[in-house]
């Protein structure tokens, strides 16, 4: 889980510093690199999906053969990776189409910041469930959604002020999702830790009850 919130952290970092530092000149080249990065943060977004499937599967499957019953409606439950897919057809495109892509670049980018601001919200109030959660979290996702509507909204002559406003918001995303890929790596495995008393304290309590009805009936017997 934590491998993958650094590895989208990294891809939007450096789109962002390339759309930064070359905010003037969109050529074809750095289409093409960006579409690459949004195709690796993508799979990589599904590959920690199916995996995460994977894993809860198993962790079901074991529940179920020791008679526990699991929660279906967790909160913990992966959600389908939206922004992930929507990053791999951005990238397809991008590799694909680059010069089609030039002229309305800020557009799609702004477009996908949106969509990256609701799914860090989406997350955050998901995790809310289980702990808690300052206002404070919501900033920068809300930040990046107010970043992109207006590059979306107000399109300027300036080809450079629109780029470098996209370039910052997708900087400020990468920082925002390192920080709660922390701290959503660090709620789940409180409660891993946590699940993980219960069941050695529900152990301990049962093998004190099979204990205890092991000396009544030897008493009874006697």
């Amino acid at each position: 889980m934590l491998t993958r919130y650094i590895f989208r952290s990294l891809c939007a970092l450096l789109v962002g510093f390339l759309l930064v530092s070359n905010p003037t000149d969109m050529t074809v080249v750095l289409v093409q690199v960006i579409g690459g990065l949004f195709i690796l943060s993508g799979v990589l977004a599904f590959i920690g999906y199916f995996n995460t499937k994977r894993q809860l599967r198993q962790v079901a499957q074991l529940a179920a053969e020791q008679g526990a019953v699991v929660d279906e409606g967790a909160p913990l439950l992966p959600m389908f990776p939206v922004v992930g897919l929507g990053s791999v057809l951005l990238g397809v495109m991008l590799l694909v189409w680059p010069a089609q892509f030039v002229s309305i670049l800020m557009y799609v980018l702004g477009g996908l910041l949106v969509l990256i601001g609701i799914a860090q919200i989406s997350a955050l109030i998901r995790y809310r469930q289980v702990a808690p959660t300052s206002w404070t979290s919501y900033i920068l996702p809300l930040a990046i959604i107010a970043a992109g509507i207006f590059v979306i909204a107000k399109p300027l002559e300036a080809a450079s002020i629109p780029f470098t406003i996209l370039g910052i918001a997708y900087i400020a995303y990468g920082v925002s999702e390192f920080f709660i890929g922390i701290r959503l790596y660090r709620i789940k495995k409180a409660i891993a830790k946590e699940q993980q008393r219960i069941e050695e304290q529900t152990v301990v309590e049962e093998m004190k009850a099979q204990a205890e009805e092991a000396v009544v009936v030897e008493e009874v017997e006697n």
